[in-house]
């Protein structure tokens, strides 16, 4: 009988030990717009930038995608959420949930500012792919201070990390435009030899 209490008590110890792996293992999910920490993201983009009653995005991981915050630079292993994120202040926006995402949950949140958007999908975006995203509507009001939030895996030393973070995503530059600027370098360079 002795034996059996200790195994039971084993089992319920393992079980509990468990049950609190799999809660902490879990994606958070961000309550609020302090959620976010300000970071500087490169080569992750947002095409085209946000603007009222562009309702289809795409989010894209370059081949390296990094991000910079506390004045250390991490590389990015995975984005499992995008947010539209507004400081609060200077103006607001609307959004509701379009049919394009189906993988990641939608999420809209106003206490102390406003973000909309999905979260904790099962679909990881990787360095090198892209994602779809879409809204029924999306309407700017006044001139908000709008930003991308991101829940981002990154790798600090050998450890994976994830945490919300947000900045401004530019759009991939078309081919056209890096054409552009490519010949008018090259034309600067060609006035000068001259």
């Amino acid at each position: 009988m002795l034996c059996l209490r200790k195994w039971t008590i084993a089992c319920i110890l393992a079980c509990v030990a468990l049950s609190a792996t799999a809660a902490y293992a879990q994606d958070p999910t961000p309550p609020d717009w302090n959620s976010f920490k300000a970071a500087s993201f490169f080569d992750i983009y947002l095409t085209p930038s946000l603007a009222t009653d562009q309702l289809t995005y795409t989010l894209t991981l370059g081949p390296t995608p990094t991000f910079t915050s506390g004045g250390n630079t991490y590389n990015v292993n995975w984005v499992k959420a995008y947010f539209v994120v507004d400081e609060p202040g200077n103006g607001d926006f609307t959004a509701t949930n379009g049919t394009v995402v189906t993988d990641w949950m939608w999420e809209e949140n106003y206490p102390n500012g406003h973000i909309a958007g999905w979260h904790d999908g099962n679909d990881t975006l990787l360095p090198g792919q892209s994602k779809a995203l879409g809204f029924e509507s999306f309407v700017i009001t006044g001139s908000p201070d709008l930003l991308s939030g991101l829940h981002i895996g990154y790798q600090d030393g050998s450890n994976v990390v994830t945490d919300w973070y947000k900045g401004t995503l530019a759009p991939i530059p078309e081919p056209s435009s890096i054409l552009g600027l490519l010949l008018g370098l090259g034309g600067l360079a060609w006035r000068r030899r001259r």
